[in-house]
C-alpha cells in the first residue's frame, strides 16, 4: 500500500494554498497552481470572502510568476455590492437596515481595496510580503 505522504506529496506537487487572516480573523485563500515546465502558464485563485474567486495568470520565465497571477487576479476582484438587498429593505419600509447594509459595503470595500492594493503593489515586493506590510497574515496551507 502506498504511504499517505507520497500520496499527498504526488496530488499536491505543483500546488501551494495560503489562508490570509486580518486581525485573528479568516479573509481569503490563495491558491496557486505552478505549470509542470516552469516556462507554462502559472494560475492564481483569490478568494476574497463577501465576493466572487477570481483567477488570474502569468505566462513566460525570468520573473516573480506568482506575484504577477495573484496581483492579476486581484484586479479582477468586484466590489461588495448589497444595493439591490438595501433596496428591498428600503421596499418594506425599514430603511435603518437599508442605511446598515450600505455603511457595511462602504467597511467591506475598504478593507477589500486596502488588501487589493497590497496585491497589486509591486515595487519589488512579492505579494505576501506585501500582505504582510499591509497588516495581514498568510499562513501557508499546502
Amino acid at each position: 500500500m502506498p504511504d499517505i505522504y507520497d500520496q499527498h506529496r504526488a496530488a499536491f506537487a505543483n500546488v501551494s494554498a495560503y489562508v490570509i487572516m486580518r486581525n485573528g480573523e479568516k479573509i481569503a485563500t490563495i491558491a496557486v497552481k505552478y505549470p509542470r515546465d516552469g516556462a507554462g502558464r502559472l494560475w492564481a485563485y483569490v478568494h476574497y470572502f463577501g465576493t466572487q474567486m477570481t483567477r488570474g495568470y502569468a505566462g513566460g520565465y525570468g520573473y516573480d510568476k506568482t506575484t504577477a497571477a495573484i496581483a492579476d487576479a486581484a484586479r479582477r476582484i468586484k466590489p461588495i455590492d448589497n444595493s439591490a438587498l438595501a433596496a428591498d429593505m428600503k421596499a418594506e419600509g425599514n430603511d435603518h437596515a437599508a442605511s446598515d447594509v450600505l455603511a457595511g459595503d462602504a467597511a467591506a470595500n475598504a478593507d477589500l481595496e486596502r488588501f487589493r492594493a497590497a496585491l497589486e503593489r509591486g515595487g519589488g515586493h512579492n505579494w505576501d510580503a506585501s500582505l504582510r506590510h499591509a497588516g495581514c497574515t498568510v499562513l501557508q496551507a499546502v
